[in-house]
């Protein structure tokens, strides 16, 4: 079964593969005809006459006439798709969902799908999966772990058109044939109760072998490790039983799905029992030895967490980047297991590239894709299936190396203004507004704040000096708890990955008086005018200048 799937993913994808590497290699006039094509295709839409498409002959035409985006100058056009008006932003009926993920303010992102976008979905997927059959013909031998989040998280009030994601909808929509090789059923996705869902996903696939494991987040994959491990005596005694333990919150009609792919394993139990005791915990190693690849980021904050998925696994095991995609577009196709880097997506989205120290200025140059130079970073903007004209994610990414003429691409880091440990994409709007609530309900005056992105412990520290005398310790508590409860509230993804442990709770340091000025006599020394000072309130680091007054850890239990 398992060299019948290979011999027909492989097959079936070839020539999409061999299309594909065609428009690399013609890059500049696929490029132009893919924009001639969706330009046309949308003329008649409510943007495309706003911004006259039907006049619009070159990608310079397109520069001129349609102004670089953001969500907030295309969320007014969604508001009125998920109201009901179609032909808004693509031509042709409602979308079929859409992608949910996280705003600037605390208002999510739902992303129209089209038709045609998961088409493109789809055919990125099997591109991926043909390069990677290419280098590991063996690794849809076994079982794939799929690592998704729920495909429907609700529906919009009027249309009632689902959104949540579209991973998720992938793996419970799949072809019969690809849902045989799953090692746990999709329903467990469903279940709401984090740890619950975690111990379901692994009671149905630890005793099964798995050879393959797709997901993005290497962090994620981690958790779901570390709570199998956490749970082994359970799990020992599920998997020899044959049951599924009545100690998690599971649905009924979940558990009666999941049960049924439930059988006794004595055998499998006492030997995974025993390899767990001679090495003090329960590893993918000795459950999964025949685990061949991992498809997840390397790259970006997140990336940092992948090479500890090797000190969990077998030896012989391979890390593929998964590719650069965000909810708005799939960007990268990676065609080697080194490095993060990938193939633009050239067969779905237009790619437009801004030097990253000129990005915002009006006279800034404009590029495409066979114009990028190796080393320099840029600003990307995109023109995707699902409607998105000429739109900025504010990423930063640069070519790391040509293949057949084409860029090979890597994301470096998010542009100005965010942070993203972990996928969470937090702005500095939704901080400043954190940090003004929090404040508002604990009577503190602050002269000056800043969080800082501590990528290495998984966490957001807020900095903070207050005017006049220094709030009480008592204070400073409810100021980190109210920051904490408002920053889950404006962004989803936060909240989300703070039940799930990937992000740890918040800190705080109390600045001694005179923070402020100390930063800004720091810069002075350093060249710049005072008069040009800008206050981050969001950044990788604390800048220079000023002293911590005392720090509230909750990792430590008490202040330092």
């Amino acid at each position: 079964m398992s060299a019948i799937l290979n011999t027909l993913i492989h097959t079936v994808t070839r020539a999409r593969w061999h299309g594909f590497l065609q428009r690399c290699r013609d890059l500049r006039a696929s490029q132009c005809r893919l924009l001639e094509e969706r330009l046309e295709r949308n003329a008649d839409t409510v943007f495309g006459r706003e911004h006259d498409f039907k006049r619009l002959k070159s990608p310079a035409d397109f520069a001129r006439a349609v102004p670089v985006s953001s969500w907030e100058t295309v969320d007014p056009y969604v508001d009125r798709i998920i109201a009901g008006e179609t032909n808004i932003l693509t031509l042709g009926p409602l979308p079929a969902m859409f992608n949910k993920t996280s705003g600037t303010t605390g208002k999510p992102k739902l992303i129209p799908v089209t038709a045609e976008s998961t088409k493109g979905n789809s055919l990125n997927q099997k591109i991926w999966a043909f390069a990677a059959i290419e280098r590991h013909p063996r690794f849809l031998g076994g079982k794939v772990f799929p690592v998704v989040n729920k495909a429907i998280e609700g529906y919009t009030q009027t249309t009632n058109i689902p959104y949540g994601a579209v991973s998720g909808l992938m793996v419970r929509d799949a072809h019969p044939l690809a849902r045989a090789k799953l090692a746990y059923p999709y329903d467990a996705v469903e279940i709401e109760d984090f740890t619950a869902r975690r111990y379901a996903m692994m009671r149905c696939a630890v005793p099964r072998s798995v050879t393959f494991i797709p997901g993005s987040n290497p962090n994620a994959l981690l958790k779901l490790f570390e709570s199998a491990d956490e749970r082994k005596t359970e799990l020992f005694r599920d998997i020899h039983d044959g049951t599924l333990s009545k100690n998690f919150d599971i649905p009924g009609p979940i558990r009666a799905t999941l049960s049924k792919n439930l059988k006794p394993e004595p055998a499998k139990a006492r030997e995974l029992e025993r390899l767990a005791g001679r090495a003090g915990r329960l590893r993918p190693r000795d459950y999964w030895p025949d685990l061949k690849l991992i498809g997840c980021w390397k790259g970006g904050t997140v990336g940092q967490f992948a090479h500890h998925l090797q000190d969990w696994c077998a030896p012989g095991l391979t890390l593929r980047d998964s590719g650069y995609m965000a909810s708005e577009a799939h960007i990268t196709i990676p065609i080697s297991d080194d490095g993060n880097s990938g193939l633009l997506t050239v067969h779905t989205n237009f790619f437009e590239f801004i030097p990253e120290e000129e990005f915002g200025q009006p006279d800034a140059p404009v590029l495409m894709a066979h114009e990028l130079e190796i080393g320099t970073p840029y600003q990307i903007l995109m023109t995707t299936a699902g409607g998105l004209y000429r739109y900025s994610i504010n990423d930063v990414i640069e070519v790391t190396d040509f293949f057949h003429g084409a860029p090979l691409v890597s994301f470096l880091r998010k542009g100005r203004d965010v942070m993203n440990l972990q996928g969470e994409k937090v702005s500095a709007n939704q901080i400043l507004i954190a940090v003004q609530s929090a404040c508002a309900e604990t009577g503190v005056t602050p002269m000056h704040f800043m969080v800082v992105g501590e990528s290495a412990a998984s966490r957001y520290h807020l900095h903070i000096e207050a005017a006049g005398s220094p709030p009480a310790p008592d204070v400073i508590q409810r100021l980190l708890a109210c920051f904490n409860a408002r920053l889950c509230e404006l962004n989803h993804v936060v909240k989300r990955y703070r039940e799930l442990d990937m992000l740890k709770p918040p800190a705080l340091s109390l600045m001694e008086p005179g923070w402020l000025g100390a930063i800004v006599d720091h810069q002075v020394a350093s060249g710049m005018r005072d008069t040009q000072f800008k206050p981050a309130i969001l950044g990788p680091e604390r800048p220079p200048g000023g002293s911590v007054a005392y720090t509230l850890d909750p990792s430590e239990g008490s202040p330092a």
